[in-house]
């Protein structure tokens, strides 16, 4: 058999397919065209050696932020090929207002798959400083559904950032989530929505979002958290995760604290998905990328198997892309990511300015986007030696 690239010796996870063992894959164009434990009589143009590297579906970011005419945006390809990042999802930098420009100047323009959910502000986080819905005529619910509809192949649902500061307090504050409810449902969506010092309690909010909807930054710290006084998950908190409503890491810069993820995991409560929020603010650290996020997982003792399937087939389900994205399967896009398991003393640290010392870093080795090995993998600012 001919192929165009053949990845030999690797430990495949997928676990979309339920593979966790030693396989070769092998890619012809933008496709897996094999996955067998050996590919004897495959000739191709380029080989990689993965012999002790995990060879894994490109990951899926859920929370990152990629419109570079706000303040918080990045180059997605550079991202793509430095951390295994093959598909992501900007998560509401622009707005009713500037999506046009952001899907001009840089959806339409990148090799990396971007997907974005559009800002109930019609403005975006342009003047996310100011608070971006503190005056509520910036709110444009009509507008998020007709920018949906306009471009229903990248613009996939709806986000509002739920902090008092930015959607306002009392009545105002909840005016504005409820707008933001209404355009997910308008435009036959979801809604993913940032909490952090918010204007009502987590369980209610949480009571008030519907299956597939999806809460993120949800081991924040401060004064609204996912955890009670106590340190246990609030109940709503559990039953909505129960009938389908997303939690979502969104690592960020001031949204993920130790303490309440290890709280969280201690009561039997794991998140949907793991995603970065990367942006301008954190990429230098604490952030970095996707490996070292999920890296915070393996430190916490989840197993491998189930930190790739948050990075890679539970976000595939919440984009509804399960059929393409997040898989090896046979026929499907070739998007692979080839993660490096190093070993020693690292540490990690949380939005909170908290480390700890982990004895395992994935690094990106090699990204594969629909086929093509892309220049640029992993890189080591990421590692601090404990």
């Amino acid at each position: 058999m001919q192929c165009d690239v053949l990845i030999q010796g690797g430990t495949v996870i997928d676990p979309s397919q339920g593979i966790y063992g030693l396989r070769d894959v092998a890619v012809s164009g933008d496709r897996i065209v094999a996955l067998e434990a050996e590919l004897l009589d495959c000739e191709a143009a380029h080989v990689i050696d993965a012999r002790g590297l995990l060879v894994v579906p490109g990951l899926i970011d859920l929370h990152m932020h990629a419109y570079t005419h706000s303040p918080f945006g990045l180059d997605p390809d550079s991202l793509c090929a430095a951390g295994g990042v093959t598909t992501m999802l900007d998560a509401g930098t622009a707005g009713s207002y500037n999506f046009s420009a952001f899907r001009r100047d840089g959806i339409d323009q990148t090799q990396t798959q971007v997907l974005a959910l559009v800002n109930l502000s019609c403005i975006g986080l342009v003047a996310a400083n100011l608070g971006e819905l503190l005056d509520p005529r910036y709110a444009d619910p009509n507008g998020v559904v007709e920018i949906i509809r306009a471009n229903s192949d990248v613009a996939v649902g709806v986000k509002i950032r739920a902090g008092s500061h930015i959607i306002g307090t009392g009545e105002q504050g909840w005016e504005n989530l409820r707008a933001a409810i209404r355009a997910a449902r308008d435009s036959a969506t979801w809604l993913m929505v940032h909490i952090g010092e918010c204007p009502m309690s987590i369980p209610e909010l949480a009571d008030s979002l519907a299956p597939g909807d999806c809460i993120t930054h949800c081991f924040k710290g401060g004064s609204t958290r996912v955890t009670d006084d106590s340190g246990r998950i609030f109940p709503e908190v559990k039953e909505a995760a129960e009938r389908g409503v997303i939690f979502d890491v969104g690592h960020g810069f001031g949204s993920f604290k130790w303490d309440v993820l290890q709280a969280a995991l201690d009561d039997d409560f794991e998140p949907t998905t793991i995603s970065t929020d990367l942006h301008t603010k954190n990429i230098h650290g604490p952030v970095y990328d996707m490996p070292t996020t999920m890296s915070k997982f393996l430190l916490l003792g989840t197993p491998i198997e189930r930190v790739i399937e948050m990075s890679t087939t539970r976000p595939a389900r919440v984009l509804n892309r399960a059929d393409e994205l997040g898989t090896l399967r046979v026929g499907t896009i070739a998007d692979i990511a080839i993660l490096e398991m190093r070993e020693g003393e690292f540490c990690f640290t949380d939005s909170y300015q908290q480390t700890r010392v982990g004895e395992k870093l994935l690094v990106a080795a090699t990204t594969v986007r629909r086929g093509e090995v892309l220049t640029g993998g992993g890189r080591l600012r990421m590692r601090h030696l404990a």
